[in-house]
């Protein structure tokens, strides 16, 4: 099962805790140098071994019959086995304890009994027995017909005898001569007095727990009475007790019928959880506290648990140790610390219901295991009665509405500070950009520039190449001519004369119409045109 609610933990993990709160003494008093804590756990879990609980009882073997096993009485002139089901071998076994067993009359009138059944007759006070066929006793005023019955009836009683047929995974208590109580098994029987059937015929199969004898009848459900059938289902252990010795037994079914052996119950040994009762406790305002507590365990040795405890279940054990637990740890607590649990001391936490499994959960641990179980989880869920519902609930809202204010508050303040970080880095990767569009801005000029300057070099270097090529081979006049034919169809006035001397100057001073070309052409062809004539040109 699983709680469906609010403030429920339920799994194994230990939230942020203080350190165990022992529990007090039942009379109020404390042992600080032994810590000893009250309740189950101060009769059975301590410290060291000299204080550990010890069992009341003795863990042994019990012996007990399966019902399997039972073997019936022995024949005598009361009891006597039915060895198969034919109507002869009833009439047999019912003449062998001294029972008068009449035969078909050769009458075709009277009473008539049909094969399988038997009729109930007596004579003079004494039961008799009709077998199959006619049988005429209206002439006999001391015999009385009273009923034909079928004899696969369970139990069939005339007068004092009984005749029992029990069936496949079923019993029955009789009891013989000497007054003992005896279990019968699947078989057929017939028996008179002394000898008595004390029970109906009860299945061994279709309950869990038992069927008591006890007032004459068979009780289900009754764990204790003179005699019993005993069934442990799957998942179970059967505790017996046979004087102060303490037994268990695996799953099947059993008889118990000797002096001194009792059945105590079934032991669940598998994983199971429960639910507990709502425990009501108390704060020191006071303010009633009502806690639903469910507990999931798993129980190793049921012998040690119940020899220790009285109990039969490790869930119900702990039940009267959460009740203490709680009285204890919240009869500490007022209604301040149950609105607000993180101002509880030493807790960090802020659910009642965390607060109360990490106080808890390592006392139930350590009682779990001290009697042979071993708890797996605890969950807690606190609420309350009427008005103080009220008021808490009132309380809690005041309380979430400034913790909303204080949240508001602080997602706004967080969210102007994201927006104004937001701008300025808005306006920095803007600045960022203007900066990044302005170098590559500056470099693409330079680039082009640069290019420019390049292309300009490069043509120049071609045309002086050019006419460096142009006058290459031409002697001085030849080229003296030529300027002066190119100079002359730039419209060049400012011509003076040239001398005829090689020594003449080429070009008068102050002339500067000469295409700069031409200059730097004639500048490079000046050496070897000199040598060849013999002086300078210009």
């Amino acid at each position: 099962q699983c709680m469906q609610a609010i403030e429920l933990t339920t799994d194994n993990k230990q939230p942020t805790a203080p350190a165990v709160i022992p529990l007090a003494h039942m009379d109020g008093g404390k042992d600080e140098k032994k810590g000893m804590k009250t309740g189950l756990v101060a009769a059975f879990v301590g410290r060291n071994s000299e204080e550990a609980g010890e069992s009341h009882m003795n863990i042994g073997e019990v012996k007990i019959k399966r019902v399997e096993d039972v073997k019936p009485p022995k024949n005598s002139s009361n009891f006597w086995v039915v060895d198969s089901d034919h109507d002869d071998a009833y009439l047999d076994a019912l003449d062998k304890i001294g029972v008068t067993v009449i035969r078909a009359w050769s009458c075709g009138v009277g009473h008539r009994v049909l094969p399988g059944h038997i009729g109930l007759l007596t004579c003079k006070g004494s039961p008799q027995i009709a077998g199959v066929g006619q049988h005429f006793t209206q002439l006999n005023l001391t015999t009385t017909w009273h009923n034909t019955l079928a004899l696969s009836e369970k139990i069939i009683k005339h007068e004092n005898l009984t005749i029992v047929n029990v069936g496949s995974n079923e019993g029955a208590f009789m009891q013989d001569e000497k007054h003992r109580i005896l279990p019968l098994g699947p078989g057929r029987y017939v028996m008179k007095e002394p000898c008595v059937l004390l029970t109906d015929v009860v299945s061994t199969m279709a309950r869990d727990g038992a069927y008591a004898l006890k007032g004459g009848r068979m009780i289900a459900g009754e764990l204790n009475g003179r005699a019993a059938f005993v069934k442990v289902p799957a998942g179970y252990v059967g505790l017996f007790r046979s004087g102060n010795t303490i037994g268990e037994q695996p799953p099947g079914e059993y008889v118990i019928y000797k002096q001194g052996v009792e059945f105590l119950g079934n032991a669940n040994v598998q994983e199971y959880g429960k639910n507990l009762n709502t425990i009501r406790v108390y704060t020191k305002d006071p303010t009633p506290v009502d806690v639903d507590v469910y507990v999931r365990v798993e129980l190793h040795k049921p012998r040690i648990l119940r020899g220790k405890t009285q109990y039969i279940n490790l869930i119900d054990a702990l039940e009267e140790l959460v009740a203490l637990k709680l009285k204890d740890t919240i009869g500490a607590l007022s209604r301040n610390d149950l609105q607000n649990p993180s101002e509880i001391p030493d807790y960090n936490g802020s659910s009642l219901a965390d607060y109360l499994k990490a106080v808890s959960t390592a006392e139930l641990a350590e009682f779990a295991a001290s009697v042979g179980g071993t708890l797996l989880s605890i969950g807690f869920r606190v609420h309350y009665e009427g008005s103080y519902q009220a008021a808490m609930n009132q309380q809690a809202v005041a309380t979430l509405k400034v913790e909303t204010r204080l949240k508001n508050a602080n997602a706004v303040a967080r969210e102007a500070g994201i927006i104004a970080v937001g701008e300025r880095d808005a306006l920095l990767e803007k600045e960022k950009g203007k900066i990044i569009a302005e170098v590559e801005r500056v470099e693409k000029i330079a680039a082009a520039k640069a290019k420019a300057i390049r292309a300009i070099a490069e043509a120049e270097a071609k045309a002086i190449r050019t006419v460096a090529e142009a006058y290459k081979g031409l002697d001085a006049q030849a080229v003296q001519a030529t300027v002066l034919e190119r100079l002359a169809a730039q419209g060049v006035e400012k011509v003076k004369n040239i001398s005829s001397k090689s020594t003449a100057t080429f070009l008068p001073e102050g002339f500067s119409g000469i295409n700069p070309l031409d200059l730097a052409a004639l500048k490079h062809l000046m050496p070897a045109a000199e040598k060849k004539a013999g002086g300078s040109l210009f």
